[in-house]
């Protein structure tokens, strides 16, 4: 089984930590550290710690590209980038530990041709092998690359999708094309459809044919919704040290009990277990197999 995780948008983390954030004043930074990152990315990182074999796509950027695949290399993931002019772009999070609250100014990301984005619609075309075969679609896009490029990927792939994005990307991948699973946030979910209760999921997304629609709730939990069933889990009781790439791990974890045919009712215990083993980590750190086991066996003993 193939799983490409596609990465349209990379990007550098700086994640700086305060005790307390005070607007407007001065803060003294506790910590700092940088993280190769960008949703898709965190996903496969995700995936590979999980014991899978992710391969990533997407777009990379000459100017400073080479960080993004030599890390790729030293976790033995595979890719394969179109590579555009310009440089990936990077991302301040400023996270404050005294409310776990995270405030992000994200850059948008260099420009991209209507040429390369073709080229990489045609590296996908040839990855698929199967109905079986997994395709992540996770992120935002660069500049020059609408809204319906999720969908344009969308109809060069016969195996099954599982897609976290917002907005435009997700109404119109949602309208013309066959998605297998979405996973937005609360905010997302209001953003883009106006609601954010199991009732607006089943109106507006599980209404087009999805079977899995897992909404993430912060330090409320999550719930997941599929064609017959509602399921709820409150968040786990951890210590965050980074919530930076928390809905990517959750998305990781769904992967993952597809993968080993888990059962329904187990798909959001592993999403959650694999966020909890993820915001325990610094930065954009993702969770680790141990991690994702003792946060599994902690939910199973609470059930």
């Amino acid at each position: 089984m193939n799983i490409i995780a596609v990465n349209l948008n990379p990007c550098i983390d700086w994640m700086y930590t305060v005790k307390s954030y005070t607007r407007g004043g001065l803060n003294r930074v506790q910590h700092i550290r940088s993280d190769i990152a960008g949703k898709g990315i965190n996903v496969a990182i995700a995936l590979k710690n999980l014991g899978l074999e992710p391969v990533c796509t997407g777009f990379n950027f000459i100017e400073n590209g080479e960080a993004l695949t030599s890390r790729l290399n030293e976790l033995s993931i595979g890719h394969d980038f179109v590579e555009c002019e310009g440089a990936i772009r990077t991302n301040i999070k400023l996270y404050e530990e005294s409310t776990g609250v995270m405030t992000e100014l994200n850059q948008s990301g260099a420009f991209v041709s209507e040429e390369l984005q073709s080229c990489l619609l045609g590296k996908i075309k040839t990855l698929n092998v199967c109905d079986d075969d997994i395709l992540i679609l996770s992120g935002s896009c660069p500049q020059g690359v609408a809204a319906d490029f999720y969908a344009r990927i969308c109809d060069v792939w016969c195996g099954r999708v599982f897609l976290d994005t917002e907005g435009e990307a997700l109404r119109v991948a949602l309208a013309r094309s066959k998605i297998f699973a979405v996973k937005p946030n609360l905010f997302e979910l209001e953003s883009t459809f106006g609601g954010q209760s199991v009732k607006t999921v089943q109106e507006k997304i599980m209404s087009r044919g999805v079977k899995i629609a897992c909404v993430s709730m912060g330090s409320d939990g999550a719930f997941l919704v599929s064609s017959k069933n509602e399921y709820r889990m409150p968040a786990l009781s951890v210590t965050a040290r980074g919530v930076a790439g928390a809905g990517d791990a959750m998305v990781a974890g769904l992967v993952y009990a597809v993968v080993h045919g888990m059962d329904e009712h187990d798909y959001l215990p592993a999403a959650m277990a694999a966020a909890a083993a993820s915001v325990i980590l610094e930065g954009t750190e993702m969770c680790t197999l141990s991690g994702f086991r003792e946060m599994l066996e902690k939910i199973g003993k609470s059930r």
